[in-house]
């Protein structure tokens, strides 16, 4: 069975430049390779269906909940789940991506357990609980 590929950019990382990863989408019930894709949302498939498939998360993010933990009006500490929106070529995008798939779509495990989550600091957008960047 395939398993994903990490390439990392020999560059340190900044606000600028982020590491690249790559991961082989994986049709279980084929038992083969059918996609591939990157940090930077770049797309390498022959299938059109499969293309249309991941075009929306492409295009506009994918919505991901985040633990968060802010002070409502009354003092107290509040520990919440918020939605934001993780877009390509921030960290994270591409295990938001394979978390989303329909099955059977799916990357090998061991790809998937390599992939960084992604941190409240590379999120696009607001949260949707605190109006907060």
């Amino acid at each position: 069975m395939a398993e994903g590929i990490a390439n990392a950019d020999d560059k340190d990382e900044s606000d600028d430049e982020h590491e690249i990863v790559e991961v082989e989408i994986l049709h279980h019930q084929r038992d083969e390779i059918v996609w591939t894709i990157d940090t930077d949302g770049n797309l390498d498939t022959e299938s059109e269906a499969l293309r249309n498939v991941a075009q929306e998360y492409l295009e506009e993010g994918i919505p991901v909940l985040v633990p968060t933990t802010y002070e409502n009006k009354d003092g107290e500490t509040v520990h919440a789940d918020d939605e934001v929106m993780v877009e390509s070529g921030s960290t994270g995008f591409v295990r938001a991506f394979v978390d989303e798939l329909p099955g059977p779509f799916d990357c090998g495990s061991v790809a998937l357990a390599d992939l960084s989550v992604r941190s409240r600091s590379v999120v696009s957008g607001m949260s949707m609980r605190t109006g907060l960047p």
